[in-house]
């Protein structure tokens, strides 16, 4: 049973350029959006953002074009573990982690939980694994590869939940999770879609990264450039988005948040 859903800010990059990140301006905020749930599971953890590692050495972590380029904001209060812990509750009441992907704004906080079983989707766990030079970059394996805990999903086969097909759908939160592959940013990136009273939250991770993307016609040719130069499969990625825009345009109850704009994370602070 879900019980309430925390929206955390845990990091935030401010390179140049903005709109290569569909914003306007000279310097991008780029934050990193993640989701704690409060379950009779314990907490769960959709993300993790920037680790407390990634914050004390930053060049060893995540590599010195990363942390020079990347501009990230030093700031151990943005850590996931310290706002949970500003909302009360202790680092192990985290028992689950469900990872959108395994790109080290993702995935930097997993080293700070060592007792939560990571959710996660076995192509990209399998994709991490590789040398590929693409590889290399974008996955920083010291952040998970000590890591004991993987609960690793087959996402050949599923359930289909509105215009989306091969769901996994998560018994132990007795379906009220979901696990939505969102493929083409990287090998094995998918969306986390949770039950709320009225309605669903879908969390989209990199699938896109400004809510203007959610309308088709709104163009945004830099952001587009950006996208193709991080995806993984650049068609697969732009499927994944219509399937997000169409869902945006026919089931507009439903909430629609990737991990990267500040503007759809404003929607939720108080």
């Amino acid at each position: 049973m879900i019980y309430k859903v925390h929206h955390l800010h845990c990091g935030t990059m401010c390179p140049i350029c903005a709109p290569l990140f569909g914003q306007k301006g000279f310097k991008a905020e780029i934050i990193c959006h993640c989701l704690l749930i409060e379950t009779d599971q314990g907490l769960v953890l959709v993300d993790t953002g920037l680790g407390i590692q990634d914050y004390l050495r930053p060049k060893q972590r995540l590599g010195s074009m990363i942390a020079n380029i990347g501009a990230i904001v030093s700031d151990l209060n943005l850590t996931a573990i310290a706002q949970i812990q500003q909302l009360g509750f202790k680092p192990s009441d985290v028992k689950h982690i469900l990872i959108s992907h395994l790109d080290f704004d993702h995935a930097g906080g997993i080293s700070d939980f060592p007792n939560a079983t990571i959710h996660i989707l076995s192509t990209e766990f399998n994709a991490a694994q590789s040398l590929s030079f693409q590889s290399k970059l974008r996955y920083r394996t010291q952040q998970f590869k000590n890591h004991r805990y993987w609960n690793f999903i087959e996402p050949q086969q599923g359930e289909t939940w509105f215009n989306f097909s091969r769901v996994q759908a998560f018994k132990l939160f007795n379906d009220e999770i979901l696990m939505i592959p969102l493929f083409g940013h990287t090998a094995g990136h998918c969306g986390i879609a949770i039950k709320q009273q009225n309605n669903w939250l879908l969390f989209c991770g990199d699938a896109y990264y400004s809510h203007l993307e959610l309308n088709p016609q709104n163009k945004l040719p830099s952001l587009e450039i950006t996208e193709r130069l991080l995806a993984f499969d650049n068609l697969k990625r732009i499927q994944s988005l219509n399937d997000i825009q169409q869902l945006a345009q026919t089931e507009p109850q439903i909430e629609i948040i990737c991990a990267h704009d500040p503007i759809e994370l404003k929607r939720y602070q108080i």
